[in-house]
């Protein structure tokens, strides 16, 4: 697909200059990311360095159209290529095999390409660093408004590079920080088990197995990665195995409950008597999810961001997925073995240590808002070609610890 610069409602592409080029790969942007996270990165990376950005006209909520113009207008000195081929659907899956796309960008040389991409095969045929800008959520610790971390891939939780015995030692400090602000007053806020049970009308006398649905809005591509193709072929397969002495407790994605029609959810778990509950939705978004965490026997997710709730409350997690889980959660990969395990309670559990310190890695290192005034080029760029750095982790982590800790009475 060779894109084109000549749309009345995209800037020309112009004249490529001298200097280092970073390529924005958008295929399934929606317009809030777009609006909301992808442009005020462009508008920093701009001040700087050669942008060009690359996206296909909108389908099924992914893409640019006309409603992005007025911020596109704003952009001085950015490239803009609309790909707008008669296979650009295809782009939101895989267009690895597009081989005018691939020379295009290779003619374009990109030294740095940051990609808000389902397909994880076309940007790894690109020259340059290739990152991916997802999501920096890892609750139950709060996130704030629109943070991302740049990744290596898509779905990879829980990694840790090696650090010294002394940056070790920081996290862990910093770890305690954000347990006593946040974990520990969390947990005391919760109901107990017997208040949740109750609530939830989930039997006192069976193991109870988690399972967070997937977000299945149509503009939602990365769901191609999951090992069932949806969410109640995923109730069904599951529940087929669960054994009559315990209980599939399923809670449903927020953004489901406000954008999708759920109907054959409601009727995957019918079909299985009691053997399936949903839990209804609390007042605060996600937090039955957390409340489930915090008090079922053991979690199944595949690519949802809840894994990170088990690893903080140190419940066993069955992870169905390609992608990578760091060592210290101990996820299982395979159903019957955790099933096995839950059930006797011979279970693997998330080191709790170590999961301090990665939530602590993650909050000081790897999330950042692409919103902070403060954002420069130089930083944006220093997360890809410096992305360990310690020497920065109290300013980040005071910044952040000043956002979500209460004054003191």
């Amino acid at each position: 697909m060779e894109p084109s610069s000549d749309r009345p409602d995209m800037p020309s592409a112009g004249q490529l200059s001298a200097g280092e080029r970073v390529l924005f790969y958008l295929p399934v942007v929606t317009g809030w990311w777009f609006e909301e996270v992808i442009f005020p990165l462009i508008t920093a990376l701009s001040k700087a360095h050669e942008v060009h950005v690359m996206a296909p006209p909108e389908w099924r909520n992914t893409g640019l159209s006309r409603a992005q113009a007025p911020l596109i207008e704003q952009a001085d000195g950015v490239f803009w290529h609309l790909l707008d081929g008669p296979n650009h659907h295809q782009l939101r899956i895989d267009a690895s095999e597009d081989d005018a796309l691939i020379e295009f960008v290779e003619r374009l040389a990109p030294d740095l390409v940051l990609c808000r991409s389902a397909d994880i095969k076309t940007p790894a045929r690109f020259p340059g660093i290739v990152r991916h800008l997802m999501e920096g959520g890892a609750p139950p610790l709060k996130n704030g408004v629109n943070r991302i971390r740049l990744a290596e891939t898509l779905f990879d939780y829980g990694m840790m590079p090696e650090l010294s015995a002394q940056e070790n030692a920081r996290l862990d400090a910093i770890g305690a920080q954000l347990w006593a602000d946040q974990i520990d007053p969390l947990e005391r806020s919760l109901p107990t088990r017997t208040q949740f049970l109750a609530e939830t009308g989930l039997p006192p006398d069976r193991p109870i197995i988690a399972l967070p649905l997937e977000y299945e809005h149509a503009e939602n591509f990365f769901n191609q990665h999951l090992p069932i193709p949806n969410n109640p072929a995923m109730i069904a397969a599951i529940a087929a195995q669960i054994p009559a002495d315990a209980v599939l407790a399923v809670t449903n994605h927020p953004l489901n409950e406000l954008y999708c029609n759920n109907i054959a959810v409601h009727a995957a778990i019918a079909a299985q008597d009691d053997r399936v509950v949903l839990l209804e939705s609390g007042p605060v978004q996600g937090r039955r999810t957390i409340e489930l965490a915090r008090h079922c026997d053991g979690m199944i997710v595949c690519n949802s961001k809840s894994w990170a709730p088990c690893a903080a409350f140190g419940k066993p997690l069955l992870r169905l997925s390609a992608f990578q889980t760091g060592s210290w959660v101990g996820a299982y990969d395979k159903l019957p073995d955790f099933l096995s395990d839950v059930l006797s309670g011979h279970r693997r559990r998330p080191d709790q240590a170590l999961a301090r310190r990665w939530f602590a890695f993650h909050f000081a290192n790897e999330v950042f808002a692409p919103t902070d005034p403060d954002l420069s080029a130089a930083d944006i760029i220093a997360r890809v070609s410096r992305p360990i750095r310690p020497d920065t982790w109290d300013a980040v982590i005071a910044e952040y610890r000043a956002q979500f800790t209460p004054e003191p009475a």
